[in-house]
C-alpha cells in the first residue's frame, strides 16, 4: 500500500506539473501569435533586456496591448505583462528609472521612443485613464509573486522614426519549453531514485514518466495557458496552498 508521504510527495508533484503546464503551452504557443514579423509590434527595453512581440489576445500570452487604449503615437498606450510565469517578461520592470528609454516598433507607424517618468504603485482595483495624452504606461503585478498591487511605469513620448524593415528580429522564444520537459524528467527520476522508500520508487518513477508525457502532449498541443491557470487555482484552493 502506498505509504501517507509517497502521497504528499504525488500532490506535490500534480501541483508543480500544472505550474510547469503553464510555462510549456506559453513557449509553445507565443509563436503562434507572432504571425508574420512584419506586422508584429515589438517593445524594446534595454536596460532590463526586453525584445519581445506584443500581442493583443491576452496578458497569458506574454506583453500585452490593451485594446481600449491607443496606438503609440495617437493617444495615451496601455501594456500589460506578467512578472512571473508566462516567460515573466515584466520580472525586472521594478528596475527601470526616470530617464530610461523604451522603444515601441510598431507597424504602420514606426518606432516610437518613450522616456520613463515615473513609476507608481496603486490597488489593484485601479481603474487606469486612457485619455492623459502621448503618454505610455506599462503595467505588471507587485509586489513580485503577489498580485495585491499594480506597479505602473509612466513614460512620455519623444520621438518617432522609420522601422528600419532590413534588421531581422531575433526569436522570441528560446527553446525553454523544451528544457522544461528535460528538466522534470530528470528531477523526477532523481527523485524517484534516491526516495527513501524503497516500495514507493516505482511509483515516483511512473509518475515521472506521466508528467513527461503529459509535458509533450503541451509542448505538442499546447492549450491556452488560462485554461490550465483555473485548474490550477482549483487544485491549490482544494489542499489549500
Amino acid at each position: 500500500m502506498i505509504k501517507l508521504s509517497t502521497l504528499f510527495v504525488l500532490i506535490g508533484m500534480l501541483i508543480i506539473t500544472l505550474y510547469g503546464l503553464i510555462e510549456v503551452s506559453y513557449y509553445a504557443s507565443a509563436d503562434n501569435l507572432v504571425g508574420n514579423n512584419s506586422e508584429t509590434p515589438y517593445l524594446e527595453i534595454p536596460k532590463i533586456g526586453i525584445d519581445q512581440a506584443i500581442n493583443d489576445k491576452s496578458i497569458d500570452y506574454g506583453i500585452y496591448h490593451d485594446p481600449r487604449s491607443a496606438e503609440p503615437s495617437f493617444g495615451t498606450v496601455a501594456i500589460f505583462g506578467h512578472r512571473t510565469f508566462y516567460g515573466s517578461p515584466f520580472l525586472n520592470l521594478d528596475k527601470l528609472q526616470a530617464g530610461d528609454n523604451i522603444t515601441v516598433e510598431w507597424p504602420g507607424i514606426g518606432n516610437v521612443e518613450y522616456q520613463v517618468m515615473n513609476s507608481t504603485v496603486v490597488p489593484a482595483s485601479y481603474m487606469l485613464s486612457i485619455e492623459q495624452g502621448k503618454v505610455l504606461f506599462l503595467i505588471t503585478c507587485y509586489p513580485l509573486g503577489s498580485d495585491k498591487e499594480r506597479l505602473m511605469i509612466e513614460a512620455k513620448q519623444e520621438n518617432i522614426y522609420p522601422i528600419n524593415k532590413s534588421e531581422k528580429k531575433p526569436a522570441d522564444n528560446p527553446p525553454y519549453a523544451i528544457l522544461i520537459i528535460i528538466g522534470f524528467f530528470a528531477s523526477g527520476t532523481i527523485l524517484s531514485y534516491f526516495y527513501p522508500i524503497k516500495q514507493d520508487q516505482y511509483i515516483l518513477f511512473i509518475a515521472t514518466i506521466a508528467i513527461t508525457i503529459l509535458l509533450i502532449y503541451a509542448f505538442l498541443f499546447p492549450s491556452p495557458p488560462d485554461a490550465i491557470e483555473s485548474k490550477l487555482a482549483w487544485v491549490n484552493d482544494l489542499f489549500g496552498v
